[in-house]
């Protein structure tokens, strides 16, 4: 049942039941498809804030093909006489808008106070595209079961958040990631497992190596609440064409190994923070000398495989045996260091090399590496060449 209080305000009351789990009050209900733009809300992870910015969010912004292709089903099922069951209930918590469970059964939302959307976005917004965009308002009353966490503040929402969408789903990790970071940030390193620790380590080093203006990398990653630029931003400025070419999970995965080493050798018990600041000067110091070495493969990324995925990998292999190599001949992991070593890869100073090509006859060797093991062969022969 809905009442409206003025033309800016809606209330509604919905039947529930409450239920108890390990100390958190759960409310289970329903809510039709065409109310939930008006009683629900995203917050959104947004790269410009800081992760301990208390208006950060922890979702990525809902993908419009996902969107576009629920609502399509939704409309292919309608015009073929299929049944829609939508059995797996939307997250929603109380934490933005206080629920209260009445004597008689009922709970009653007001629209001025939206629940915070937890799990369940793609859904929400297709079922909005499909009766606002597409004219189908026929599931305007198409029932949704709903559950509504009470008792929990945003940590635990985004805590819920990794769980449902980092472990019991396969989903890419780049935002997960971003929520470890955040966690760690307001709640200190004990409240992630220290296997995990890694992640938020190079997180901040992705974070910051995409964000500054000087470096090799500037705008040149993916990161969660962000898209590659259309075919219409680039024609509008076609220096965008070169960015955004890699995503952030692939660069912090290939990491992992080098940030293993640098804590390895490095002594003590050192915090996250400087752990990432070690980090991020060593990766730092190596991009820039190959920037300098190859520069037309940084100018021109989206021609070259240098800054995607298969140079991401190969190439921090290959920074990996470089580093072991400067730390026992005592040298320093900073650029100049790097380009001394690196001078000798004749690969690193050939774009031809990397190039994407249109075909076998113009694609780069460097190009043809297409799985893990390939990189690593990639990274191995990269090596080799710098030691011949």
């Amino acid at each position: 049942m809905i009442n409206t209080a003025s033309s800016k305000e809606k209330t509604i009351t919905l039947p529930a039941i409450e239920i108890r789990q390990d100390g958190t009050r759960l409310l289970l209900t329903k809510m039709r498809a065409g109310d939930l733009a008006d009683f629900t809300q995203l917050e959104h992870f947004d790269n410009a804030r800081a992760f301990d910015d208390p208006e950060q969010g922890y979702q990525r912004p809902a993908e419009a093909p996902r969107v576009k292709k629920f609502a399509n089903w939704l409309k292919h099922e309608a015009e073929n006489g299929g049944q829609v069951r939508m059995p797996t209930s939307l997250l929603l918590s109380a934490r933005t808008a206080p629920v209260v469970f009445s004597p008689n059964g009922t709970i009653t939302l007001t629209s001025r106070k939206k629940l915070a959307l937890v799990d369940g976005q793609h859904r929400t917004r297709g079922f909005e595209f499909a009766i606002f965009e597409k004219g189908l308002t026929q599931f305007a009353d198409f029932e949704i079961p709903v559950v509504i966490m009470q008792d929990i503040d945003k940590l635990g929402e985004m805590k819920q958040f990794r769980t449902v969408n980092g472990e019991q789903k396969s989903v890419r990790t780049d935002l997960v990631n971003m929520i470890l970071t955040q966690l760690v940030e307001q709640e200190g390193e004990a409240a992630i497992k220290e296997t995990e620790l890694w992640k938020v380590v190079a997180t901040h080093v992705v974070k910051r190596l995409n964000q500054d203006e000087t470096g090799p990398w500037f705008d040149r990653i993916v990161m969660p609440d962000q898209r590659t630029y259309s075919k219409e931003e680039v024609l509008d400025d076609p220096k965008l064409q070169h960015r955004r070419v890699a995503r952030a999970t692939s660069f912090i995965t290939a990491l992992k190994p080098v940030e293993k080493y640098v804590l390895d050798v490095t002594a003590g018990r050192p915090s996250v923070e400087e752990r990432s600041q070690r980090l991020f000067e060593a990766v730092d110091g190596f991009w820039r000398a190959v920037r300098e070495l190859s520069p037309e493969c940084f100018e021109n990324a989206d021609e070259f495989v240098m800054l995607k995925t298969p140079g991401i990998f190969a190439l921090s292999r290959l920074m990996l045996s470089v580093m072991k190599d400067m730390y026992v001949g005592r040298r320093d992991w900073n650029q100049g260091e790097f380009k001394y070593m690196l001078d000798e890869c004749s690969e690193l100073s050939k774009p031809e090399y990397w190039a994407v090509g249109t075909g076998e006859g113009d694609r780069g060797d460097g190009a043809k590496y297409g799985s893990m093991k390939g990189f690593a062969e990639l990274a191995d022969l990269l090596y080799e060449s710098m030691k011949a």
